[in-house]
């Protein structure tokens, strides 16, 4: 098993072998206390929350149920939920799990890889949760979302599948025609396919789920490291290039790069904000960017403290924009983007 792959940080997630049963008591709570950055007024100011639990690692995050946001804590195997007053609750999974993708099922419930199990795990909103079991030498689940066919699809980097899980848990993969493209992310497009990042391969990968065939793949800068991707409201398909230093968007059979004038801010996963714009974390540059999706401009960027690695991201039920903060300092936070 390898570690978190790619990664930035200097601590890496480890991925042991395991699997847990159902009926994982609910979370724990706290209101967390807020305090805001000193970025200029003209821009969305950033709101931070701590976790309760210290040194919990939060990577990834989603809309989903009771409409707040989730969250996985990679470091004390937990779910974590915050809702739009800034309350967070967590929610326990067995030890070792490492949970990281996170995504709503068309269940309402909450569905996330687990890469040190090597499994799938389904938690409901009170914080039940039952794991299933991925077969393979070593899949290394990481990227989740819900399909246009009411399954979960997720994507194995180590084994090169992408799988499918039903609402019941029932598990097939399907094995990527360049099996050691190292897939990462995954995202439903507005075409009823299943589309990708190969991380290795620098290509955009694409699956109909209908005839159950590989599409060819999209080539993209050779060496970029395809990252995070969303189908965004332009109905196009949006990622973020990790070592290109690029935010990316797909028309048609092409693809349009666009390069981050700050080099090797690392960008991580990007989400659309309530202005029009589709935001993304810049994992090593310490930012919070901005790009304009009709022209392809960068908007000013968000700088965060000294030592915060801003990773996962998305949009609350409030409008305002949410993200995780990977620190090499405790207690980890959740931050938000003050729109509203």
């Amino acid at each position: 098993m390898t570690i978190r792959a790619l990664t930035i940080t200097a601590v890496s997630l480890l991925c042991l072998w395991g699997c847990s049963q159902s009926g994982v008591p609910a979370g724990t709570e706290t209101v967390a206390t807020s305090h805001f950055s000193g970025t200029p007024s003209t821009l969305p100011q950033p709101a931070y929350y701590n976790t309760p639990s210290l040194n919990a690692w939060p990577l990834y995050i989603t809309a989903g149920p009771q409409k707040a946001l989730w969250f996985t804590e990679a470091f004390v195997d937990k779910i974590g939920r915050i809702t739009t007053d800034g309350t967070i609750t967590e929610f326990p999974v067995s030890n070792g799990q490492e949970p990281e993708g996170i995504a709503e099922g068309a269940d309402h419930n909450l569905w996330f890889t687990e890469p040190g199990a090597n499994a799938i795990g389904r938690m409901t909103p009170n914080g039940t949760v039952e794991i299933f079991s991925i077969p393979g030498s070593d899949p290394d689940p990481r990227g989740i979302t819900l399909g246009p066919d009411g399954n979960v699809w997720y994507t194995e980097l180590n084994d090169g599948y992408i799988g499918r899980v039903t609402p019941h848990g029932k598990i097939t993969r399907f094995q990527i025609p360049d099996g050691s493209s190292e897939p990462w992310a995954i995202t439903a497009g507005s075409d009823g396919d299943l589309w990708f990042t190969e991380s290795l391969a620098s290509a955009i990968g694409r699956f109909d789920p209908r005839t159950q065939r590989f599409k060819p793949s999209l080539k993209v800068t050779y060496g970029s490291t395809p990252w995070g991707i969303l189908l965004a409201p332009d109905k196009h398909i949006w990622f973020t290039e990790r070592n290109g230093n690029k935010i990316a968007q797909v028309v048609g059979k092409n693809v349009h790069e666009y390069e981050i004038a700050q080099p090797a801010s690392y960008p991580e996963a990007l989400t659309p904000g309530p202005d029009g714009d589709l935001w993304f974390t810049e994992s090593q540059a310490q930012d919070i960017g901005r790009i304009d999706p009709a022209s392809g401009k960068f908007g000013s960027v968000i700088a965060l403290p000294s030592g915060d690695i801003p990773n996962g991201i998305a949009i609350g039920a409030n409008g305002n924009v949410f993200f995780t903060v990977d620190a090499y300092h405790d207690p980890s936070q959740i931050g938000e983007l003050m729109f509203h």
